[in-house]
This record gives C-alpha cells, sequence and structure tokens, in this order.
C-alpha cells in the first residue's frame, strides 16, 4: 500500500484506503473481501476489535476522538458531537440556560468588538485569559470539525483572547450557548447518483471590508466537493484593504492554494478528472481575472495582487462564476448575520 500524499495518516491499493486514527482505523474498500483481507492479515500481528465489518444495509455509528460519524449505505454520511458536547460544554462554568428559549444564531448582527482599556488586576486577567483559552480552544475544534457555520465567531474571538474585557467574554458565552442549544446539529452528505464522470471542487468566497479593528477586513471560503461542504476558513485579512474589490481579491487570492491542495488529495484518493471552480458574488473580482487590459491596473493600489491572481486562475485551470449575494453561503464566514439570513444560507447542509 502507498502513502497519500499530503495525508500521512492515509494509505491506499486499488482496491482498500486505510485511515488511521491514534489507536482506530477505518476501512473503505469497494469490495467486501478485500476488507476481510486486510483485517486477517492485521490479526496475526495485532489484538484486532471489529466495530463493524460493513455487510450490514443499516445505519453505522461510530466515535473517532469525540466525532460522531453516521453512515447508512448509498443513503448518507453524517457527521456530529452531540454526545461529546452533552458531556464537555456544562464543565465549562459558563452560565448555560438549558430551559430558557434557545438561541437561533451564535452573534448579534452588527455587533462588533469594542478595543476599549481593560481595567483589571494582573490575576483577574491571566484567569480570563486562560477561560478564554478554554472556551475558544473547544469551539475551534468543534468548528473546524463540521461546524463551519461557526468559524467567524471563533476566529474574531481567538483575535481577543488576550483581551479578555466584559463584552469579549459575553460574546464567547454567547457562542458557547448557541453551541449547546444546537448540539443535536449535524454536517450531512446525501448520496447523490453519480450524473458526471468527473469530480467537481469548488471555493466559495466572500469578504467583509474593514470590518475588524484598524480597519481590518474579514474574509472568508467554504469549499465543496460535488455540491457537499468539506471545509471552511474565516480570518482576518493580512493586509489592510483600501476598497471592497480589494477585499474581495485577497479572499478569492486565499483560496486557491487550499483548492490546489485539496484537487492533489481528491485525485490521489479517485483517480477521476476534476473540475475547480471558484464562485464570488463580486462581479468587479471577476471582471479583473477576465480582463486581458493590464493597463487599466498600473495606477491602483491593488493592481499587482489583481495581475497575480488573474494569472493563478489562468495557471490552475480554475473556472470562475458569479453567485449571488443571498446564496453565497461563505457570506456567514464574514460577518454577523442577521437570524432569518443566517438559517437561510446554513440550514441545507448544517441540520
Amino acid at each position: 500500500m502507498q502513502e497519500v500524499r499530503g495525508w500521512s495518516c492515509v494509505f491506499k491499493n486499488s482496491q482498500v484506503t486505510i485511515c488511521l486514527f491514534v489507536d482506530d482505523m477505518i476501512l473503505f474498500s469497494k469490495d467486501l473481501n478485500a476488507n476481510k483481507k486486510i483485517i486477517t492479515t492485521l490479526k496475526k500481528q495485532y489484538d484486532t476489535k471489529i466495530i463493524n465489518l460493513g455487510e450490514s444495509d443499516n445505519e453505522i455509528q461510530y466515535d473517532i476522538l469525540g466525532l460522531e460519524i453516521k453512515y447508512q449505505r448509498s443513503k448518507y454520511m453524517k457527521l456530529g458531537m452531540e454526545k461529546s458536547l452533552t458531556e464537555k460544554l456544562p464543565k465549562l462554568n459558563v452560565p448555560l440556560n438549558p430551559k430558557g428559549k434557545k438561541l437561533r444564531a451564535p452573534g448579534q448582527p452588527g455587533h462588533y468588538i469594542d478595543q476599549d482599556e481593560l481595567e483589571i488586576d494582573e490575576d483577574e486577567y491571566k484567569e480570563k485569559v486562560h477561560e478564554m483559552q478554554k472556551l475558544i480552544g473547544l469551539a475551534s475544534y468543534v468548528g473546524y470539525k463540521f461546524r463551519f457555520d461557526l468559524l467567524y465567531y471563533i476566529n474574531t474571538l481567538a483575535q481577543h483572547i488576550l483581551f479578555p474585557s466584559r463584552q469579549v467574554l459575553d460574546m464567547t458565552y454567547e457562542l458557547i450557548q448557541f453551541m449547546w442549544d444546537t448540539r443535536d446539529k449535524q454536517l450531512i452528505w446525501h448520496k447523490n447518483k453519480p450524473t458526471k464522470p468527473d469530480n467537481k471542487l469548488v471555493a466559495i468566497s466572500d469578504a467583509s471590508y474593514g470590518n475588524q479593528p484598524y480597519y481590518k477586513s474579514q474574509i472568508g471560503n467554504i469549499f465543496l466537493l460535488n455540491g457537499k461542504v468539506i471545509g471552511g476558513k474565516s480570518t482576518k485579512a493580512s493586509l489592510t484593504c483600501t476598497s471592497t474589490t480589494e477585499a474581495e481579491i485577497h479572499a478569492v487570492s486565499e483560496a486557491i492554494p487550499l483548492l490546489n491542495n485539496l484537487s492533489h488529495l481528491v485525485q490521489e484518493l479517485n483517480k477521476k478528472p476534476i473540475i475547480k471552480g471558484l464562485l464570488t458574488d463580486s462581479r468587479s473580482t471577476i471582471s479583473i481575472i477576465k480582463s486581458t487590459n493590464e493597463e487599466k491596473f498600473r495606477n491602483r493600489f491593488f493592481g499587482t495582487k489583481a495581475m497575480r491572481l488573474r494569472d493563478e486562475v489562468s495557471g490552475n485551470n480554475l473556472y470562475v462564476y458569479y453567485i449571488e449575494t443571498k446564496k453565497n453561503i461563505a457570506d456567514v464566514m464574514t460577518k454577523p448575520l442577521p437570524i432569518k439570513t443566517f438559517k437561510l444560507l446554513t440550514n441545507k447542509w448544517i441540520h
């Protein structure tokens, strides 16, 4: 068997793919007999416990490092953490309100963190920083495993771990409360009948211009494989953008390296051809990418970045499409949204 390039815990041959997780192992195969041969080999050297051989068409459930996976052959795969969160969240000493009205969004729209000076002594400061590290640490683990709808709030609060003001702590408690209220949510991948002989990998990008301290912009990307959400990223732009268009260009440019890495991984696991696409709700960014006139960019602050983005799109054979703002699910990665909008953009993939 060969190690999959870029993913050192995955090995495969023409019949079987093996994923290693500490002392757990998952086998994926095209033929059940191939699984049995691997298991027979393992039993010769190791004390091997079989959780499920894959023979049943009923729903299979198992836990991997707190991530609860439910799978039914040819129907769906669901990822969640309800049991884990039910156990861990009450131990954080956050004032949860289990019997009160449930929160419908992880934060309030238009609510941004003030940079007021902290007025606390050293011991209290250390205590609050430690509390923030504990809360955001757990939230990050959950968010990057499958709750991509929380990543904007997680990233924004993570930027303020060393600034534990009353407002920051209240917003963190609100996030934890929302995680408690929605701990039964799952990321669901439904089985689709293959309609084309290739895989389609798409990055949807968005940016919120100047909405972070010191006029930094928040950028976000969501990645889909054959229409299923498989990852997300929300981060503060490293550069101070001078316009909405520049922020959108930055967001699209940030998506390309990860899109390419995911493309290599998918092709290692599945030799089918792959189509890579970028979706943005910025018509000006699309116009820049498709433009053949370099002169009009020479006097712009972001001219060099715009030209580099055009070269990256061309060199990586990426397709670029426009997506309506009201359908852009990456919007949840860049700003706090009204409840109705937040639910509309997330309910199709987190429910």
